[in-house]
């Protein structure tokens, strides 16, 4: 693969929406894949190499060799083939049909395919080092497989997909190196595990970069682009374009290989309705904090912004909704706080698990609006944070905290709806808390189809001048 960036699309597991297959089933009881306009659109969204899963029907296979590979091949598309691990293959479901856990005979038989399809230029294992599925892939049992594929076309390509554990552990590396030809790594803003923050995408890189490099393993970055089911909030496009945009840059400056968008959502379908968790409208303010990683006590992540106050008015008067989701386990009673403050007093408080999870309420439950006058009265103006801070230590639960419908009486609030990006000022002093507007438009894949397009399309090289 050098000198090449690799652009690639998968459709992927957990996502929604990247599967494009035939809308009605043929006449064997299954709906196929839909080749002809899977083509098409990866072709409009600039995508160079199609990572292609064999895992959720029997047909897959067929339709790979039958009907795909002969397109993709057409269109100037390179396909890696892509098949699960044990810990994905669900007894009478979901496996990669018809070969299942039998790795050599898929090494095998991928590589007779490349050699008959030269557009299949690499293939790949999801998930290799989760779990029980390394009880599998022993070194001995990959150096098998790395015989029997190299045997018939030594110039396949094998890929591992290594999540940040396995990708900064030298040991790991070691071990698989002499079988493989590099890893793809899934970005999850580690050791944080989200789909929010893109700012750590050139430094986890760059970690990685330092021991693959060495060991001559090449490296590819995987971006979220549809839901991954452990992270609190799904990405919206504003995160996968950075994320795709500094994987691109750094793959031109010679740092990584390419750039895989996980879940791109090439179906046309709109987004999940569960993803929308405003009280009205497509926004609210978020607060996430994750599971996976330790948060010290007194951490806490925060959105404010300057308000302008009336100083004689009558009243003054905040009125909001809150509510709290408990991610993955049950918070302990204690441990995180919603907190409302004005210049830097707290004005209004309460215990993530005071009241039943996903409900929206209204300051605390029997109180409403909340009475600030002592804090504004007689000001122009004041700084309105909302906050979510750790309190003491505990482990095993996230939380996903949201405001909206702010509402006040003697100041005004910019974006009191939280429908939009401007207007708050947002940070945060530890990397496992975040605070955003959330906005769930119900057209958020097309706009992170477009989004991507828009990457790869600005880093596909420009095509040559005509002759004179």
């Amino acid at each position: 693969m050098p000198g090449k960036i690799v652009r690639a699309a998968m459709a992927g597991g957990n996502t929604i929406g990247a599967e494009v297959r035939e809308p009605e089933p043929r006449a064997d009881g299954y709906r196929h894949l839909d080749s002809p306009a899977l083509i098409e659109r990866l072709t409009a969204a600039g995508v160079t190499t199609y990572l292609y899963g064999i895992w959720d029907s029997p047909t897959d296979w067929d339709d790979l060799r039958r009907e795909f590979l002969p397109a993709a091949a057409a269109a100037g598309i390179e396909v890696w083939v892509y098949v699960v691990p044990p810990s994905e293959c669900f007894p009478g479901g979901r496996c990669s049909q018809p070969y299942q856990q039998d790795y050599l005979a898929w090494a095998r038989e991928i590589a007779k395919l490349s050699r008959d399809h030269p557009c299949v230029t690499g293939w790949g294992i999801d998930d290799f080092h989760i779990g029980a599925n390394r009880e599998k892939f022993t070194p001995e049992y990959v150096a098998e497989m790395h015989e029997t594929y190299r045997a018939i076309n030594p110039d396949l390509e094998f890929w591992l997909c290594a999540y940040y554990d396995a990708a900064v552990d030298g040991a790991f590396l070691d071990t698989y190196a002499p079988f493989i030809d590099g890893i793809i790594y899934p970005y999850l803003d580690d050791p944080f595990h989200n789909t929010e923050n893109a700012d750590a995408v050139a430094a986890r890189c760059a970690e990685i970069a330092a021991l693959t490099g060495p060991r001559k393993l090449g490296l590819l970055l995987l971006v979220y682009c549809g839901r991954f089911l452990g992270t609190p909030r799904d990405p919206d496009e504003e995160y996968a374009a950075a994320c795709v945009r500094t994987g691109l840059r750094l793959s031109a400056e010679g740092r990584l290989g390419g750039v895989v968008a996980y879940g791109l959502p090439l179906a046309g379908k709109p987004a999940p309705a569960s993803e929308n968790r405003a009280l009205y409208g497509t926004g609210r303010l978020a607060f996430t904090a994750t599971r996976y990683a330790p948060v010290p006590v007194g951490s806490s992540a925060w959105a404010s912004q300057r308000v302008g106050v009336v100083p004689d008015a009558p009243r003054h008067e905040l009125s909001f909704w809150h509510r709290a989701d408990w991610l993955e386990g049950t918070p302990s009673a204690g441990c995180y706080v919603k907190e409302v403050l004005l210049d830097g007093v707290v004005v209004w408080h309460e215990d993530v698990t005071e009241n039943p999870p996903r409900q929206w309420l209204n300051g605390h439950p029997w109180q409403g609006a909340v009475d600030v006058g002592a804090q504004l009265r007689g000001k122009t103006e004041a700084t309105l944070t909302f906050r979510l801070t750790r309190q003491r230590e505990a482990a095993g639960f996230g939380v996903d905290v949201g405001f909206d419908r702010l509402e006040t009486i003697g100041c005004t609030v910019t974006d009191p709806d939280f429908d939009r990006r401007g207007g708050w000022a947002f940070g945060h002093d530890h990397g496992a808390l975040n605070a955003a507007i959330d906005l769930a438009h119900p057209d958020r894949p097309r706009r992170i189809l477009a989004a991507v397009t828009g990457e790869f399309g600005a880093a596909a090289p420009s095509p040559p001048p005509p002759p004179p």
